[in-house]
């Protein structure tokens, strides 16, 4: 338990972060590189973590966003200092700003930071900072600082900085203000110098990703203002990386050389800005009332969005043909986009009208096989409509691209149970299990194929296997 606390810490680049790492039953420490610990016992520390985020945190399975969210990264990655870019994302249902990257690739985002970003480049000054953390090693060099602290009540203050991670954040301070183990002021030195840098290393990547430097500087801006602003009510991310009127100075002063450029706005992170603003809004009637309001934009791209967004509360609200017109119309300005097209076979679902969801989607997938969002509205699409078998072939494509997504497994599972197909339904709920690092019940779901495939001796030798490597990996963890 110690040690998922410890996981769930690092990725939230705290002013009080990660300390006593020695008196904890870590991995053998001494990397040349770091002094402390290697990039794969980070990657092996950071899948620790995620087991346990996806097991505890309110996750958001929503495969368009998460496919947006997941190619920005990519790109943001492809241009940062990162020498490992294994990475796995998990969006956290939470309507407070917040995002974090840990060592060994785990990267989280809240659904605040599209409520608070503006631009793209806002979102990705946010994920840059947070993928310098990775890059510079902080946790490394945190860990190798903290063997020095000789600090008490550790338990309790990273099991309150966990709660940070996944909740508003009020009882995450709570816990932390009863932990008074640390040196307020030598903390928040040490902070500072780690966030000064992982400002400036964000806004270079930043640059060579061809997005707008300043909206670092924006970003630290409008937070400063919602604290001012919101008093009490402190976004989430200004808990662990305060913002001060130096940090934004010198965040202009980075960009203050660079050529001033025009960078045009783009579609995909307004399409899902006005997704998310739909699905986090209070009700049905505000969501409506938010995107009729943004069609009188005087920007193209944001009125564009705005039509998006209110086709999919039209949606919701049940007001199917007047959701119709906007999507056709938006199909019309922007032929074969994806997330349109998704909102359309959305439409048809919600009327029952199955075979039109499908015939939608089935073309969209002639033209982009194997896409992640088209084929899982597919599959779910097909078991509504009692095509189970057809929904599992394609649910096994998608494990095959994507072993390592828990909802891909999930739902997998429920496509097995609708086929009548009982060990597939045990493989693929041992599968989610593992990912979620439950390995008890994954040993146990494999436990109760192997009886059903007695008399199939190869299939009962792959299980067998599989099992064998799960429980390695649960002897792993006690051991930890």
């Amino acid at each position: 338990m110690l040690l998922r606390i410890l996981l769930g810490l690092c990725l939230l680049g705290s002013t009080q972060a990660i300390f006593a790492a020695n008196n904890l039953n870590l991995p053998s420490l001494g990397d040349h590189s770091s002094g402390i610990i290697s990039l794969e016992q980070e990657r092996t520390l950071g899948q620790h973590f995620l087991r346990s985020l996806r097991a505890g945190a309110p996750l958001v399975d929503d495969p368009i966003l998460q496919e947006y969210l997941e190619l920005l990264i990519y790109r943001l990655a492809s241009h940062s200092q990162l020498q490992d870019r294994r990475l796995d994302l998990v969006i956290i249902n939470n309507k407070t700003l917040n995002a974090f990257a840990a060592p060994g690739g785990i990267v989280g985002v809240n659904l605040g930071l599209f409520l608070t970003g503006e631009s793209e480049a806002e979102i990705s000054a946010i994920l840059t900072h947070e993928l310098a953390h990775v890059s510079q090693r902080h946790f490394a060099r945190r860990t190798e600082a903290s063997k020095k602290a000789g600090l008490a009540n550790i338990a309790g203050l990273l099991a309150g900085l966990i709660l940070i991670a996944t909740s508003a954040g009020d009882a995450g301070m709570a816990a932390i203000t009863t932990s008074q183990a640390v040196t307020q002021s030598e903390m928040l030195r040490y902070s500072r110098s780690r966030e000064a840098e992982a400002d400036r290393v964000g806004i270079d990547t930043l640059v060579e990703a061809d997005l707008d430097p300043r909206a670092m500087a924006y970003m630290f801006e409008r937070l400063n203002r919602s604290n001012r602003i919101n008093g009490i009510d402190i976004p989430e991310f200004l808990l662990t990386h305060p913002v001060t009127k130096d940090r934004i100075a010198d965040s202009y002063a980075q960009t203050e050389k660079l050529p001033v450029k025009i960078y045009p706005k783009n579609l995909d992170f307004h399409l899902m800005r006005a997704r998310v603003q739909v699905m986090t809004a209070d009700s049905q009637v505000k969501a409506l009332l938010r995107m009729k309001d943004l069609l009188n934009s005087g920007d193209s791209t944001i009125r564009t969005a705005a039509r998006y967004g209110l086709a999919l509360a039209q949606i919701e609200a049940g007001q199917l043909d007047n959701s119709l017109q906007n999507i056709l119309r938006l199909q019309n300005e922007h032929p074969n986009k994806i997330a349109f097209t998704l909102a359309e076979a959305e439409l048809h679902i919600k009327a029952e009208r199955y075979d039109s969801a499908i015939g939608v989607l089935e073309q969209a997938l002639k033209i982009s096989p194997n896409n992640y969002p088209l084929g899982m509205a597919y599959a779910e699409t097909l078991m509504n409509n009692r095509e189970a078998s057809k929904s599992v072939d394609v649910l096994l494509t998608l494990t095959q691209a994507r072993p390592n997504d828990a909802y891909v497994w999930y739902l997998l599972a429920e496509a097995y149970g609708l086929a009548r197909d009982i060990v597939g339904v045990h493989q693929a709920r041992a599968e989610y299990f593992v990912l979620v690092g439950n390995f008890d019940q994954a040993i146990k779901q494999l436990g109760f194929a192997t009886t059903l495939v007695r008399d199939n001796f190869q299939e009962n030798a792959r299980i067998q296997h599989r099992i064998e490597e799960i429980a390695e990996l649960l002897s792993e963890t006690r051991k930890s």
